[in-house]
């Protein structure tokens, strides 16, 4: 089992997101995506205004929305230096969330288990 990220650890890998302009965000766990509006369509284009790791909940800021991934107890951040929107492969591990950056890069945020506990909260600036 991989040994669990301290947010010490996850910080300095979401810092270079700041200022990038996010392309798209995938939510592939079924259950992992815990708001219905807005949705995650609504953050293309939105430039990554400050991130911050509290123990293993990640928030990001865009002018217009606040983005929550709670990592849970085995969730990793895994930097992209070159990303591309999820597709399906035989024997490839399937990432809970994809976060693609309008400069080719992004994160992946994985966990070791078939049952998905990370979640991705979306919330705009104006709730």
């Amino acid at each position: 089992m991989a040994t669990i990220q301290s947010a010490a650890e996850i910080a300095p890998l979401l810092e270079r997101l700041k200022g990038k302009k996010i392309a798209m965000l995938q939510v592939l766990g079924v259950n992992s995506l815990k708001s219905v509006s807005p949705l995650p369509e609504a953050l293309v284009g939105e430039a990554v205004t400050e991130v911050d790791v509290v123990e293993r909940i990640i928030n990001m800021h865009t002018a217009g929305h606040r983005i929550s991934f709670d990592l849970q107890r085995t969730g990793r951040v895994v930097p992209l230096e070159s990303a591309e929107p999820y597709r399906h492969a035989a024997g490839a591990s399937r990432p809970t969330a994809r976060l693609l950056m309008a400069d080719g890069s992004g994160v992946d945020l994985t966990e070791p288990a078939k049952t998905k506990r990370i979640t991705v909260t979306i919330v705009s600036r104006s709730d």
